[in-house]
């Protein structure tokens, strides 16, 4: 066998059932065993992908086509663990910051960090859905738009998400969308429909009428100092 060549399935499993005498049960074997059912999988959806071309004549294409698959699951992983760990550190932030300095940091948070207030919104409520187990840690999917998206759903469309197999790691935006479409909420029910969103606004506009009420006060104090400076007086 040439240096790099895969072996067939059924290929493997008779070089592994070679010697008849009873053998201890070997680890190395059922791993190599189960990795070939995966790609099996993998070589299946490619032949569908690729149907009507020649691709599958060509094993170093469809090799290639294996290793950039790996190479970018695993990237999709870590994306995942970056924004997961973003999110948690600004959750860790609000809970350390007074209310109007977190404000402050929001409102600055495009000077601070290299993403918006909005973007750092979907980071929190990701992470809060991981951290409560509304989603999995490992079906959490590595974009954080689809993840997002996920934190969107009620309960009812997030019971339907589990059952269609919907909560996983390569799951498109394009499908939740469309659950999140197919399955609208009654009206009567609308306000219930994102929970969450909901909460985060609120929290958000109690801070900002916290905050213009600090900076209110502050006019005034101002106003009343400089009245006296320039001798107003009050009719």
């Amino acid at each position: 066998m040439s240096k790099g060549q895969r072996l067939g399935r059924s290929r493997l499993l008779k070089l592994l059932e070679k010697d008849d005498a009873p053998q201890p049960v070997d680890s190395r074997a059922e791993t190599l065993t189960s990795q070939v059912v995966v790609q099996d999988d993998v070589v299946a959806v490619i032949r569908d992908v690729f149907e009507g071309t020649s691709l599958l004549s060509d094993q170093g294409k469809v090799s290639r086509i294996l290793a950039v698959r790996t190479e970018i699951n695993e990237s999709w992983g870590q994306a995942r663990d970056a924004f997961l760990s973003i999110g948690r550190a600004l959750l860790d932030l609000e809970n350390v910051l007074s209310k109007a300095e977190y404000l402050k940091l929001r409102s600055g948070s495009d000077r601070l960090f290299p993403f918006s207030d909005a973007t750092a919104t979907q980071f929190r409520q990701i992470a809060r859905a991981v951290e409560s187990g509304r989603i999995p840690l490992e079906k959490c999917p590595g974009s954080y738009g689809t993840a997002y998206q996920i934190t969107l759903l009620n309960d009812q469309q997030l019971t339907l998400a589990y059952e269609r197999g919907l909560i996983r790691p390569d799951v498109t935006r394009k499908e939740i969308a469309s659950l999140r479409k197919e399955v609208m909420p009654p009206a009567n029910d609308a306000a219930r429909m994102d929970l969450a969103a909901l909460r985060e606004e609120r929290r958000r506009l109690v801070r900002r009428e916290q905050q213009l009420a600090q900076d209110l006060h502050a006019v005034r104090a101002r106003i009343a100092e400089l009245e006296e400076l320039l001798g107003f007086r009050n009719d």
